[in-house]
């Protein structure tokens, strides 16, 4: 009998707003809606009765988001906490204005430019009690498998195999392969040089530029709406234009930002940059696999080798593999990759072929390798590495299960 009871009211001095509101409800048998032409903030103490008397409360934010934050701060406090407010806000809103809301109560921000089939899954949310998915198909107990991918020297090819494995491992599949069958995350942490976005015809995005220049500790939200989706299945969160010094990122707050991306998606592909920062070290805690990139002469080697022994003295149980690259896998090795092999103390398990025109025919058309050349011994190369990732994720989740069956 609750869903014949339930009373939407939309403060906003824009019908329209009010009118979309009212055109989504009436496909929710028994919910009215009521309407407030004013602002948040404006209404005072009737704010609070309409709290009172209505089962939610959807507010247009019109760029004061210190007062409207006040102001869902004041409903709550005096409803004990049960009120349920949902935001509609200007799509261009700077991230810091987001979290006041947020970190005030408001249950979920919807951009202003949402279609009705979003704006009715958060209304829903909302109105039965519980949080609104990040995304459909998520699950909140995912705990996604990260994957590092660094470079011994400039120009080996990490981010054409970062790209491309993060692209692989979503495993699409179906009609124009649109069905994704895991949910993946790329993320380039080279702040500085970055160049995943052009890659994958993205824009920059300043959502790290604002982590590192703000010093907010990055929460779900922020994780959320940071992220772009390139392709079904596949989501990226770029690196910024502007120029941020590495240090300026802070341990705390990265580790934070994985934490949320592995309880969204299946795998989180991290990009490294070619230096080191302090906050490296939560991201190599964090990682499963490390994928070193890097070609067989000697100096390509040698850094290789330095950079290994700083990872494993940052993070002792991190399991590194060494991905030869623009090099085909020969039947026999020769003797000075048997000697690499030595230095390294790791076999040569991945070796990606030198194929220039399929990574330029991708990297020109900003696809990754599976749309401009998916049968090139690169893109081949790719998925066999991704497929061993995914072997390891699904025996891991297996068993984690038969641990609980014994456990249960």
């Amino acid at each position: 009998m609750q869903a014949e009871t339930q009373t939407i009211v939309v403060i906003s001095k824009d019908p329209a707003v009010s009118a979309l509101v009212a055109s989504v409800a009436q496909f929710q048998p028994g919910t009215g809606v009521r309407k407030c032409a004013s602002a948040l903030g404006e209404i005072n103490g009737t704010a609070l009765q309409l709290a009172e008397e209505n089962d939610l409360i959807i507010f247009r934010a019109d760029g004061e988001p210190g007062r409207d934050a006040a102001a869902v701060r004041e409903i709550l406090r005096h409803t004990g906490g049960a009120a349920r407010i949902l935001a509609l806000a200007d799509a261009s809103m700077p991230l810091a204005d987001l979290r006041l809301l947020t970190e005030a109560g408001v249950r979920e921000v919807l951009p202003d430019s949402a279609s009705a089939d979003e704006l009715s899954a958060a209304i829903r949310a909302c109105l039965k009690h519980e949080e609104p998915q990040p995304a459909a198909g998520a699950r909140s107990s995912r705990e996604g498998m990260v994957v590092a991918v660094s470079q011994s020297c400039g120009g080996a090819g990490a981010t054409t195999l970062a790209v491309n494995l993060a692209d692989c491992l979503t495993r699409r599949r179906g009609l124009r392969r649109q069905e994704a069958e895991f949910r993946v995350a790329l993320l380039d942490l080279d702040i500085q040089f970055g160049t995943v976005a052009s890659f994958l015809d993205l824009p920059p995005n300043r959502c790290l530029y604002e982590l590192a220049s703000e010093g907010f500790v990055p929460d779900s939200v922020f994780a959320e709406q940071s992220l772009s989706e390139a392709a079904p299945g596949l989501w990226v969160l770029a690196s910024p234009a502007e120029i941020a010094p590495l240090h300026a990122l802070k341990p705390e707050q990265v580790q934070a930002l994985i934490a949320h991306l592995r309880l969204q998606f299946d795998f989180v592909v991290i990009g490294l940059p070619r230096a080191l920062a302090e906050w490296l070290t939560p991201v190599l805690e964090a990682s499963e696999r490390l994928l070193m990139v890097t070609g067989s002469s000697v100096p390509a080697i040698c850094q290789a080798r330095r950079l290994l022994d700083f990872y494993a003295e940052t993070s002792m149980s991190l399991q590194a593999e060494i991905v030869i690259s623009r090099e085909r896998k020969p039947l026999l090795a020769a003797s000075h990759h048997k000697e690499a092999a030595r230095l390294l103390q790791k076999p040569f398990k991945y070796w990606l072929p030198n194929d220039p025109s399929a990574a330029a025919a991708a990297a020109d058309r900003g696809v990754p390798l599976s749309v401009a050349a998916g049968r090139s011994a690169l893109a081949k190369a790719v998925r066999r590495l991704s497929q061993d990732l995914i072997e390891t994720r699904n025996a891991r989740a297996h068993a984690a299960q038969s641990q609980h069956g014994k456990a249960v």
